[in-house]
């Protein structure tokens, strides 16, 4: 064992079994409380600014994901589960599937038709499943994704998906290649060291265990990117081209508010006053009671060598989780996009959850750049504190491991925040088989 290894192993066993909470809310983010509802004139500003976009911006999908969960109800079914409503509904359904046409086996036994859906989409990204039809053409999540781009950036509109690299070559031949199309890979020296329940490192075949550290490792791949401003939305989150209006509008919103608030920002800068800085806070809502009123001249600095993002909110229909919170560390108090899995289970902290009114769809729009339009390292703005620690099941045994600082979490941590509510038709995410039926 190297060095190197040791020490990696040594931090990970620390955070993992030793660690406490790391997250403290001090209040959910609610409209005119950290998040914004855009007027009138505020929505007519943005649609000017995003107009006037002197550069292009670009997409970034996180795409790495298999379609297995999607049918998990399928497997059960499969392997002598019950006849549940579910399975009722996905066989009364199922002429009205994309996938539908693909299908060998239709006039065939149940069993066959599920074992072909299985072996042919289970395995594979959920971006290489069919989505959408369209009078009969039919369109993966890549391929929709790729089209809505270019629909709304036009037809040199950049869009770069983060897949495994063994579906490389699938992906390219789904949905073509060229120079507005790129991908990367989460770099596996990134992955974690596993644990069992006793705190022992695990191995297999001779070698440590290790698994993929969340999406905080894609950090890496979106600070690797050119453009300044990039759009990250999920992939399994595409919207049928007869329900995309709404979505486009919401980026618009995203962009020219982003594009504002950098301005606006600027401005300060040879015009300062704490009062024209309130008059801005008051627009955008990024600064905290708490840092507003100990904020000094000298501060204003910090805030202008910062990335910034547009998080969109949609306002909760279920049970309220993770999402927009002002939240307190060694920093102070700050706006941040909180999981569920990082809050503490005490009375007081879930008092707060449940008080929270909006949730996050990763719908974001960024820059990279700081407020005089210098390139940053984002890796230098992550809360390394802000990690996960994960449970899963190996084979039967427990697993634990440690992920990164999630890549709308503590990834950007310390980016200047804007929390934006945006329509709940701008989410439609395919989390079932199901949800492909629209």
């Amino acid at each position: 064992m190297s060095i190197a290894t040791k020490k990696d192993i040594i931090e990970q066993h620390a955070q993992v079994f030793e660690r406490e909470f790391q997250v403290e809310l001090t209040a959910s983010c609610t409209v005119g409380n950290g998040i914004v509802r855009a007027n009138k004139e505020v929505i007519a500003k943005a649609r000017t600014a995003f107009d006037s976009l002197s550069q292009q911006a670009s997409f970034f999908v996180p795409a790495s994901g298999s379609g297995s969960r999607m049918f998990g109800f399928l497997y059960q079914w499969l392997n002598g589960g019950l006849e549940t409503q579910e399975i009722q509904h996905f066989f009364n359904e199922l002429p009205n599937f994309p996938f539908y046409g693909e299908l060998k086996t239709v006039n065939s036994d149940k069993k066959a038709i599920v074992e072909e859906i299985l072996q042919k989409f289970s395995a594979i990204p959920k971006g290489l499943i069919p989505f959408h039809q369209y009078n009969g053409e039919v369109r993966t999540a890549f391929q929709e994704h790729l089209a809505q781009a270019k629909d709304f950036l036009g037809e040199s509109a950049r869009i770069h998906f983060t897949v495994q690299q063994e579906f490389k070559d699938a992906i390219s031949k789904n949905i073509g290649s060229g120079e507005q199309i790129s991908f990367s890979y989460q770099n596996d020296e990134t992955d974690a060291y596993c644990f069992d329940a006793n705190g022992e490192v695990m191995k297999e075949n001779e070698e440590f265990l290790r698994r993929p550290a969340g999406h905080g490792a894609l950090l890496e791949n979106l600070n690797a990117i050119d453009n300044d401003i990039v759009l990250i939305k999920n992939i399994d989150n595409i919207q049928h081209f007869s329900k995309v209006e709404k979505t486009k509008d919401a980026w618009k919103l995203s962009v020219g508010i982003l594009v504002n608030f950098k301005n606006d920002l600027q401005k300060l800068t040879s015009d300062y006053s704490f009062e024209k800085l309130k008059v801005i806070n008051e627009n955008y809502q990024f600064l905290s009671k708490e840092q507003l009123e100990n904020f000094k001249k000298e501060d204003l600095q910090g805030i202008l060598i910062r990335p910034t993002r547009v998080c969109g909110m949609v306002l909760n229909e279920g049970e309220p989780g993770g999402g927009p919170f002002w939240s307190v560390d060694k920093q102070g108090v700050s706006k941040q996009v909180i999981e569920k899995s990082q809050i503490d289970k005490s009375d007081a902290q879930q008092e707060i959850v449940q008080k929270s009114t909006h949730f996050n769809p990763v719908f974001i729009a960024v820059s990279k750049t700081d407020v005089f339009g210098n390139k940053l390292d984002l890796m230098q703005f992550r809360d390394d504190s802000k990690f996960f620690v994960v449970k899963k099941t190996h084979k039967g045994k427990e697993i634990i491991y440690r992920e990164l600082p999630g890549l709308w979490n503590g990834s950007m941590s310390n980016w200047n925040t804007i929390f934006l509510e945006i329509p709940q038709e701008v989410f439609t995410p395919v989390k079932s088989v199901l949800d492909l039926l629209g």
